[in-house]
């Protein structure tokens, strides 16, 4: 573009020069009206001037269409590539784990339809007879006499009912009440000793961790001390210092590393008698509030809800009572013929020809667990990128490790092979005298005196509003290539046209 214009300009001086020679005076006003950045055509042959950019023939930006973590990038930028070559990869586990789960899924549906095709085994007939025969056994023994220890446990189930609705009428015993207070007593003075001892316990680390403190304040400035009083002998004896001087030294050294060790043991330990004293006031609080808890509801009267219930288990229990020493019991004998009737359906159902229903059911079953089954596999092959062409990686934007970016394609491929020019600053006045096919010169700004032919590929039909002018798309394709051009080098494009 910026060649354009520079021509543009370069055009409209000599014309005007040309005019103000031939015709004098009045046309300098005429020159001096503003140049367009993109001149529609030229009267001297040189046509409609662009500027566009070097790109790949083909350029394909890959994205994961699930969400997970990179598992594996198996190429890097500037490796080439075949078509379904697998280029990135995210954690399938879970993913597997499903496929897995939803194959079982099928098998188990598939083995109960060929179960219900195939019919029931002789054992499973054998098993159903059995059952029927002992829920019939059932029903006569309910249809006989009551024994007495049914009776037996009936009345006690009265007694037992009646003594609890006693209970709650009559209120708490002193008893009972003396025992809740005690128990709330000995709550309270578990609670103060507990943050008498856990309060002195703490007191106690924290002066320890300042008796260490000090005794590393002293060790460091024992060692100082005698550091540089070894240093200054070593300056003064040429470097023969004694060897007790640095057995000294030494020993100074390591009395300041167990300082250092003794304070961090002192300070772990005040930090596990706070929290021992946060945890011990917690527990014999709670233990407080249970223990009252516990004599409030002795305290309290009955519930008008509980002595109900409790009545309702009287009169409940009485009913059982009546019922069994009566010829009959009514309900068992309606529950052992429940029984009964059940069995007799399993058996008929076992021996039975399954229904057009039936089977269809199975049938729409195993289809959803197909269907399940290929979006399992499908989520599973889609948490691996692999080359829809052949190419080159032109830009990674993965790490093993981490999310890929939902804003950034994870990987650019594009096809080296072959290139294009396109040009996106052609305006509507130019656009309208270029035609698909038109032969065109290519200049690029590396490569000064370098030329190629082509032609006009495609012009995309439509135009993009920028900055107030609306312009299109031209796709230029030369007719041979040079190897020294790279991608996104700037192109000057001259196109014959109209």
């Amino acid at each position: 573009m910026r060649r354009a214009v520079a021509i543009v300009i370069l055009m409209v001086v000599l014309g005007g020069l040309s005019a103000c020679t031939v015709r004098n005076e009045p046309r300098a006003a005429e020159s001096a009206q503003p140049v367009p950045t993109t001149l529609p055509a030229l009267s001297n042959g040189f046509g409609v001037l662009a500027e566009g950019r070097v790109v790949p023939a083909t350029t394909v930006n890959l994205l994961f269409e699930t969400g997970g973590t990179v598992a594996e990038v198996l190429v890097r930028e500037g490796d080439r590539v075949v078509a379904g070559q697998p280029l990135a990869r995210l954690d399938t586990r879970d993913l597997a784990l499903r496929v897995e789960q939803a194959q079982a899924t099928l098998e188990q549906i598939q083995a109960e339809y060929e179960r219900l095709l195939e019919g029931a085994t002789p054992e499973q007939v054998a098993a159903a007879r059995a059952e029927l025969a002992r829920a019939q056994g059932q029903l006569r023994a309910v249809q006989s006499t009551v024994s007495e220890a049914d009776i037996a446990a009936a009345r006690a189930d009265l007694e037992s009912a009646r003594a609890r609705l006693s209970q709650l009428e009559a209120g708490p015993r002193s008893t009972e009440v003396r025992s809740a207070q005690a128990a709330v007593d000995e709550a309270r003075a578990n609670l103060q000793a507990q943050r008498d001892r856990l309060s002195q316990a703490k007191t106690d680390a924290e002066l320890r961790v300042e008796i260490a403190a000090n005794a590393l304040r002293n060790a460091q400035d024992t060692y100082s001390r005698l550091y540089w009083r070894n240093r200054q002998l070593e300056e003064n004896l040429a470097n023969d210092l004694a060897a007790g001087f640095r057995e000294e030294e030494a020993a100074a050294a390591r009395a300041v590393a167990d300082a250092e060790t003794a304070l961090e043991q002192a300070r772990l330990a005040y930090e596990q008698a706070k929290l021992a004293e946060q945890s011990g006031i917690a527990i014999a609080e709670a233990q407080l509030r249970d223990a009252e808890a516990r004599y409030d509801r002795l305290l309290s009267p009955a519930e008008a809800d509980a002595i109900a219930a409790a009545r309702a288990a009287v009169a409940g229990a009485q009913a059982r009572l009546d019922s069994l020493t009566g010829n009959r019991r009514a309900g068992d004998i309606e529950a052992a013929q429940a029984a009964v009737d059940s069995a007799q359906a399993r058996l008929a159902e076992l021996q039975a020809t399954p229904t057009d229903a039936t089977l269809s059911t199975f049938a729409a079953r195993i289809r959803s667990a197909e269907v399940g089954l290929k979006q399992a596999r499908l989520a599973f092959e889609r948490a691996t990128l692999t080359a829809p062409i052949n190419g080159v990686v032109a830009e990674l934007n993965l790490k093993v490790g981490e999310v890929p970016s939902p804003t950034l394609p994870a990987i650019v491929v594009a096809d080296m092979s072959n290139w294009k020019i396109e040009t996106e600053d052609l305006t509507e006045l130019s656009i309208v005298r270029i035609r698909e096919g038109d032969p065109v010169t290519i200049t690029f700004d590396a490569l000064p005196g370098f030329e190629l032919p082509g032609k006009v590929a495609r012009i995309k039909p439509m135009g993009q509003n920028r900055q107030g002018d609306v312009v299109y798309t031209v796709v230029v394709t030369p007719d041979r290539w040079d190897e020294r051009l790279r991608w996104n080098m700037t192109a000057t494009v001259r196109i014959a046209g109209d």
